[in-house]
């Protein structure tokens, strides 16, 4: 039997939590198959091989245009199958629909599920089965209101089911002293190129009133993963500046996109998503959005 893990890139995160789960299988269900670990994905460091060769987990480097075609939103496991493959699941914190919900509670405050379901779209029936788990969970509370009880609880699981390390294409270095500047100087080039881009995170928040604002790091997505080409001017190794982080989207963004002074920022409900899975100042700033942003 095999596990695949599919991920931009491969890091020790990766291989720690194949070798993880392979112990968390019943061993009945397995029998006396032995289990394969493998993760792929585009790129890794030597050095995080040499982890894989050590706990025993296969590593396979893919092609970008493969890669795009077999890797997931979500990885669901199929003990009874001979290749436990991923695929999308739906039901997820932060799933596309089931985020559309949760974001509704967190800015718009509304009164039942089915104020939730008209304003998201979302099908009243999935709707009340989202609201009743966050219920439970202890995450939601429908007295006066449906409400946030803990938002904390909420960005911790944000954050361990999507991190945005899962969605890292690559790290630029650039020769600008601020994060500010270098979204300035980019978003100038790349709309005068016509390349499909959000910022996002720490990068686009201040659009949405937030006043926390990283210096040293500016976010964003490429829709096309082959566009980094529009980022290459800015690219300097030798230099001291801020860094670039460049996000491939793993659900459509840019119809939801806003522009804020010809800078193009994904939507707030979008960003407060990309910024839980940042760590720890990623859900600092999570808060302060919401904040700014709810009713």
């Amino acid at each position: 039997m095999t596990l695949i893990e599919f991920k931009p890139r491969i890091d020790e995160n990766t291989i720690y939590q194949i070798y993880a789960i392979s112990h968390l299988i019943d061993k009945q269900l397995v029998g006396k198959k032995t289990i394969r670990l493998v993760c792929a994905g585009k790129s890794l460091k030597y050095s995080i091989q040499e982890l894989a060769i050590r706990l025993g987990v296969e590593t396979l480097l893919i092609p970008r245009k493969l890669y795009e075609f077999l890797s997931p939103v979500k990885i669901e496991y199929v003990i009874n199958a001979h290749y436990i493959h991923s695929k999308p699941n739906p039901s997820t914190l932060t799933s596309k629909n089931t985020w559309k919900i949760v974001c509704s509670v967190l800015l718009d405050k509304l009164d039942n599920i089915l104020s939730v379901s008209k304003k998201t779209g979302v099908s009243y029936g999935w709707t009340n089965n989202i609201i009743h788990k966050l219920i439970d969970s202890g995450i939601v509370t429908a007295d006066h209101g449906l409400r946030i009880k803990d938002m904390d609880k909420l960005f911790n699981l944000v954050s361990w089911e999507r991190a945005m390390e899962g969605l890292l294409l690559e790290t630029v270095t650039t020769n600008f002293s601020t994060a500010s500047r270098c979204i300035n100087e980019l978003a100038l080039n790349l709309n005068r190129l016509g390349i499909n881009y959000a910022f996002t995170a720490h990068s686009s928040a201040f659009s949405y009133g937030s006043s926390i604002m990283r210096k040293d790091t500016a976010y964003m997505y490429l829709r096309n993963p082959s566009d980094r080409e529009g980022i290459r001017p800015f690219s300097e190794r030798e230099a001291n500046g801020c860094h670039l982080n460049v996000y491939v989207p793993d659900r459509h963004i840019m119809k939801s996109s806003t522009t804020f002074k010809s800078i193009r920022s994904v939507d707030v409900c979008q960003n407060t998503l990309n910024l839980a899975g940042l760590g720890t100042d990623g859900r600092i700033a999570a808060k302060d959005l919401v904040n700014k942003n709810g009713k």
